[in-house]
């Protein structure tokens, strides 16, 4: 996680001044700093969740208030602590960030820290990013019977189960496309799908829907939606497809 070199601190001193200097940052940002002292090294961290980016809590420690900084002979270590949620909505970013077109992108706690580097937290989130984090964070607790997941854990679930089994769980979030991607991703080798989300060709989602002779009613208004709006897709095609459907009922 981010954070600066500090040197040991010993006596009460520093560890009045400390405790001062985390109550004037709480004040300023509004998340509870907190003091911590390892005893193995002697050295003091201020810690907090979330919140400013470190370098901004650190420019504030530099112009910090003389008495607040009084008998602190070296500035503290800083280190943000991310919270589940702005864990699972790194990995959920990071793994989103792709067209599909190249290798998937790196979904671990050391990139999720990255991501977030110089963002401000909470970062606001869709409707659709928040039941996939909730997703996430509920199935981790669940996989390791805890009501806390480590960073490490919540982006291990995106790598190995992908994304596309918490989406399908809000099958009404769906759009045409997903919906078929959903049914056909496997069988036409689309990995991107499952984890990453990113949709098949529409072109390619309209002929397998054509080819498809067990596709459902809901299957064929999906592939109607995208013929309509794809220039080019042959008017037999769109024909089958709306006697199809009137079949269906």
């Amino acid at each position: 996680m981010p954070d600066r070199d500090g040197t040991p601190l010993p006596g009460e001193g520093p560890r009045r001044s400390l405790r001062s200097l985390a109550a004037l940052l709480t004040r300023e940002f509004g998340a509870e700093v907190e003091p911590r002292h390892d005893p193995d090294t002697g050295r003091w961290t201020l810690e907090w969740t979330d919140g400013e980016t470190v370098e901004r809590v650190e420019r504030a420690v530099r112009a910090a208030d003389p008495e607040a900084a009084r008998g602190l002979p070296h500035a503290p270590r800083l280190r943000r602590r991310l919270s589940e949620t702005a864990v699972a909505l790194g990995a959920v970013r990071l793994a989103t960030s792709t067209d599909g077109s190249g290798p998937r992108p790196s979904v671990d706690a050391a990139a999720v820290e990255a991501f977030w580097r110089g963002v401000r937290l909470p970062s606001p989130l869709t409707e659709r990013e928040a039941f996939l984090v909730y997703g996430l964070i509920y199935q981790a607790h669940d996989d390791h019977r805890h009501n806390e997941a480590e960073p490490e854990q919540i982006c291990r679930l995106v790598r190995q189960a992908g994304l596309a089994v918490f989406l399908l769980r809000r099958p009404e979030a769906l759009t045409p496309a997903e919906l078929l991607t959903a049914r056909y991703a496997g069988s036409h080798g689309h990995p991107a799908w499952r984890y990453c989300l990113v949709p098949m060709d529409d072109a390619r989602l309209v002929q397998a829907v054509d080819e498809d002779r067990t596709a459902t009613a809901e299957h064929l208004r999906a592939a109607l939606t995208l013929a309509t709006a794809l220039p080019g897709t042959p008017e037999p095609v769109t024909s089958r497809l709306r006697a199809r459907l009137r079949r269906r009922g």
